[in-house]
């Protein structure tokens, strides 16, 4: 079977998802796509007449991101007729499983490398845009399990974990998240992109410093008596991730060394109401598909849909600190939906280049009871 690279990735600026307000306000998904794609293509030197397929993760396919919004991106970047494109759908996890199944068309035999990418516009299509849930989906069920929030209170009375300790988390993803900007670390994945004739934006919009005390002072947003903020939460946002996956062949022609191998990837169900646990179940299952151990991983990327999910997540499985999104999160950068699954996996390969680890683990809850959990490699 073939062994599958994640040669490079890249990703925009994370903005606001707010119509008015927010960097890409001006800016449409597939043209905010299109830059970060060209700027992967161009940083790499990779030819796009040897790209066999385009496999892109987005959430709501509908408005600018609809009719297969994959194909569109590869036309309106001016790459070659010959490349196809699918655009994938798993909520949360869209983009982690497009990085899959590139990955496996390629252990398969059946491609050689393609282009994987994820993309969000919350400022333009709205979470809720064009939503009609049939009723009988809530039947039987205790909780509006579609309401996210609601889960993650859910989560927050069941593992006793009070507004003060996702408000701490809160804190130190920010802090995470600017010492890391400090030395540099997000050169590495954050590409200019031109927002107007004379503005171009490199620096995530959601991040910012505070005290536990101004945290205190937030209304929570789900619950009257809950414990959810809008900052012990993640942020809605737009956002746009491109990658370049290749076997070995591609690796040697191009005589590169690739950021990380991909080595396997799980998918799980679980009950919509306990969404957030999702994590837990699949990084279970990955380690006992791949004989490997909790103390053999040397880095964990677990998206931070919400503060105490992440906490109870770490509980459950009991990951250290300094091995858990050293870099901070979505608590601190927004979450654009269909861009976090590649976002979190493009970073931990990052990160593990800069740690010069051998593996590390990236995981998602996903909405309606799902997770995802992805190993990765390094030779160190």
């Amino acid at each position: 079977m073939e062994k599958v690279y994640l040669i490079d990735g890249c990703r925009s600026a994370i903005g606001r998802g707010h119509p008015e307000k927010g960097l890409y306000s001006n800016l449409r998904a597939d043209e905010l796509s299109v830059q970060v794609l060209q700027a992967l293509i161009e940083r790499t030197g990779l030819d796009p007449n040897k790209i066999d397929d385009f496999y892109l993760g987005c959430v709501g396919q509908h408005l600018e991101q609809g009719k297969n919004l994959a194909r569109l991106i590869l036309l309106l970047a001016g790459l070659p007729d010959t490349i196809p494109g699918a655009t994938v759908n798993r909520l949360c996890g869209s983009s982690l499983s497009a990085l899959q199944m590139a990955t496996d068309s390629i252990k398969a035999g059946n491609n050689s490398q393609l282009l994987v990418g994820g993309v969000e516009h919350l400022g333009h299509v709205p979470m809720i845009a064009a939503l009609d849930y049939n009723p009988r989906l809530f039947d039987g069920y205790d909780l509006q399990w579609t309401n996210m929030g609601l889960t993650a209170e859910k989560i927050s009375d069941e593992f006793q974990i009070d507004r003060k300790a996702q408000d701490a988390f809160t804190v130190k993803s920010n802090k995470r998240y600017f010492a890391a900007k400090e030395n540099g670390f997000f050169t590495n994945e954050i590409i200019p992109v031109i927002v107007s004739d004379d503005q171009t934006v490199t620096d995530d919009q959601e991040p910012r410093l505070s005290t536990l005390e101004k945290l205190s002072e937030l209304r929570t947003v789900f619950k009257e008596d809950g414990t959810i903020t809008a900052a012990n939460s993640s942020g809605i946002s737009d956002g746009s991730c491109m990658a370049w996956v290749g076997n070995k062949s591609t690796i040697e022609s191009f005589d590169i060394d690739p950021l990380v191998e991909i080595q396997s990837t799980v998918n799980i169900g679980l009950n919509p109401e306990s969404m957030g646990l999702g994590p837990v179940y699949a990084i279970r299952k990955l380690l006992d598909k791949t004989s490997l151990s909790m103390e053999e991983i040397d880095l964990f990327e677990i998206n931070e849909a919400f503060a105490v999910q992440v906490l109870a997540c770490q509980r459950e499985l009991n990951i250290p600190d300094d091995k858990l999104n050293i870099h901070g999160g979505a608590v601190a950068m927004g979450h654009p939906l269909g861009m976090s699954g590649l976002r979190i996996a493009v970073t931990l390969a990052h990160s593990m280049k800069e740690n010069n680890s051998q593996y590390g683990i990236v995981s998602l809850c996903v909405g309606h009871g799902q997770g995802v959990a992805m190993l990765l490699k390094r030779n160190s």
